[in-house]
């Protein structure tokens, strides 16, 4: 098994995923860290494989803690370092696993792989971008282009300053012609004057005063 970093996905509040090392393989002939796993045999090599689509679920409150999954009577998941229970509502069957687990495959989707944390918007979650411009300045500013729920361009700009440990976020949205800001994150007007994004037929502008005399 190799010493590689493990990246955890945010499903819910209570439920986080990975991807295991054989994700999207048909076979390897080593299971690395994948926990559920069946063995093939074939011309004299034992071959492995995911039962899981390459997906693992784990606690978001515990992610070094993978769910334990009992279906011998309600089916639910469970985090035996919490005793965090996590009940079906669709049925009572195997396939709500299955279906979970595809559904964990469509939000990988929304996602890409190089960030740290993940931010909410409009009751999904995108990851925040990792890498930022090395410059020589007081201040630093990121983007990242990611999709939105109707599957519009969504262009996410984080403006910081070194001495804040907190940032702004600002959402363009081309499509829709719609620029809008995290009212939970750091007040704009603590770092900028204004922010003015011109589209195909119409300029926005936002213009902060910290002045508070």
């Amino acid at each position: 098994m190799n010493n590689e970093k493990i990246q955890y996905y945010v499903y819910n509040d209570d439920i986080c995923f990975r991807k295991c090392s054989l994700f999207q393989k048909e076979k390897d002939t080593i299971f690395g860290n994948c926990t559920n796993f069946f063995e093939k045999d074939e011309n004299w090599k034992t071959y492995y494989g995911c039962n899981q689509y390459g997906i693992h679920l784990h606690c978001t409150k515990h992610p070094e803690i993978e769910l334990d999954y009992n279906y011998d009577y309600t089916p639910i998941l469970y985090c035996p370092k919490c005793n965090k229970k996590i009940e079906f509502t669709k049925n009572e069957s195997i396939n709500c696993l299955k279906e979970l687990l595809k559904d964990c495959l469509k939000k990988l989707n929304y996602v890409t792989l190089n960030f740290d944390k993940f931010i909410r918007v409009d009751d999904w979650y995108y990851p925040e971008a990792k890498k930022r411009e090395k410059r020589i300045s007081d201040y630093w500013c990121e983007v990242d282009v990611k999709k939105d729920k109707d599957n519009d361009t969504m262009i996410v700009i984080y403006v910081g300053s070194k001495d804040i440990n907190k940032k702004s976020q600002f959402f363009i949205k081309p499509e829709k012609l719609q620029l809008t800001s995290d009212h939970k994150d750091l007040d704009p007007a603590t770092i900028l004057s204004k922010i003015e994004v011109t589209f195909k037929d119409r300029t926005l502008i936002q213009k902060y005063d910290n002045d508070k005399n």
